[in-house]
């Protein structure tokens, strides 16, 4: 019994300590990722605009009137019908790109959508779909200055999870939902590291964390400090 006993303990402390290596592992420095132009595939962009449509609130109209958009494209000449309104949308303003962020061998796909009121002074929103039976759901979404050279993907994110961020934001698994935290330039790009105390108050003990950690990383294309 006494031998059994030992075997047990030991195997309790190895794998306490591997759990909490685990949770305590820092995050990869990760890979540059970049989206391509053109009409999100597999039926995503009807799961797009319906967060267009829905982008709103009872008492004002979404903030990209995407109809509205198409006829004035037509009014000015820059296209002669819908569909080539469209093409000119999905070319210049609209792109996208496969990548697992919760880490179960299945894609999720960013949308970035360069678009009057999704864009601001840090960038354009940009949608994160998840795949479910028959279509996409919007599961997340973070703030991309440009949609190429500006994401950093690792599967070594918090508690060994997937994470992507762009220069300013970071998104993550969890185990069970997406969580987010912006780390950089929170109040404007004049001051990099500031944040207002409303949304200080908001943040985890692990968006903290992750915040900190991500402040001391270089950007995944560069090289490591010598």
């Amino acid at each position: 019994m006494s031998s059994l006993r030992t075997l047990f303990v030991a195997t309790f402390i190895v794998f306490a300590g591997w759990v909490l290596h685990l949770q305590a592992a820092e995050i990869g420095t990760g890979m540059p990722i970049s989206l391509q132009a053109g009409q999100p595939p597999e039926g995503a962009w009807e799961s797009v605009e319906q967060e267009l449509r829905s982008d709103g609130t009872a008492d004002e109209a979404p903030s990209f009137d995407l109809e509205g958009w198409l006829r004035e494209q037509i009014e000015r000449g820059e296209a002669s019908t819908r569909s080539e309104a469209m093409a000119l949308l999905f070319h210049y303003d609209i792109y996208w790109g496969y990548v697992d962020l919760d880490g179960d061998g299945v894609d999720e796909m960013l949308v970035w959508l360069g678009l009057p009121g999704w864009c601001g002074t840090a960038g354009c929103r940009t949608i994160i779909l998840g795949r479910r039976p028959a279509s996409w759901e919007a599961v997340s979404e973070l703030t991309l200055e440009e949609p190429t050279d500006n994401l950093c993907y690792t599967r070594a994110g918090p508690d060994g999870y997937p994470l992507i961020r762009s220069r300013r934001e970071a998104v993550w698994w969890t185990g069970t939902n997406f969580d987010g935290v912006c780390y950089l330039a929170c109040d404007g790009w004049g001051d990099p590291y500031g944040t207002s105390p409303e949304e200080l108050a908001t943040y985890t003990p692990t968006e903290f964390k992750v915040r900190d950690e991500l402040r001391q990383l270089p950007w995944c294309d560069a090289a490591p400090a010598s």
